[in-house]
């Protein structure tokens, strides 16, 4: 018979599966991988569920447990081929690169995002899910100034690296 907590516990799971499955996919691209991360993010929450102390959103509590996990998953397996996988309308929407770009540009874009430290992946992840500077710097721990000056290089950054240069 499930507990209050077990129950509490499953409604947050479910209510919030989709940013636990849209930071998998973005911090790996094998299939086995990623369920693997989506359990040892289930874990962690699951670990630290006892500890929210609803000073913030269960969303960026959630967010916050789920990253670091992810963070530590890819340092823990050492892996380097990390595919980030968003909408082409988030991108469009980041102005990282214009709406009317071939495919083959999209996936220039997903070449340098895997290029990213994890704080300035985190960083980008949460921008195109469209959350606040303030959402971010909760979530990252780093301050909203800190939050808005990284998007803004780390925008430039991609942008100058996928934009051919003039001869």
């Amino acid at each position: 018979m499930a507990t209050n907590k077990e129950d509490k516990f499953i409604n947050v799971f479910e209510t919030n599966i989709g940013i636990i499955l849209k930071i998998a996919a973005a911090y790996t691209d094998i299939a086995q991988d990623r369920e693997d991360l989506i359990n040892d993010i289930a874990l962690e929450l699951w670990k630290s569920f006892d500890r929210f102390q609803n000073k913030s959103k269960i969303s960026t509590w959630l967010y916050r447990v789920a990253l670091n996990t992810a963070m530590n998953y890819n340092r823990k397996r050492e892996r380097n081929n990390i595919f980030i996988q968003h909408s082409s309308d988030a991108l469009n929407r980041a102005k990282i690169i214009e709406p009317d770009n071939s495919p083959h540009d999209y996936d220039s874009l997903y070449q340098h995002i895997n290029k990213l430290n994890e704080i300035n992946k985190a960083i980008i992840l949460l921008y195109l899910e469209e959350k606040s500077h303030r959402e971010i710097a909760e979530i990252t721990g780093i301050s909203e100034t800190n939050v808005a000056t990284k998007i803004g290089r780390i925008k430039a950054q991609i942008k100058n690296s996928i934009t051919p240069k003039a001869h």
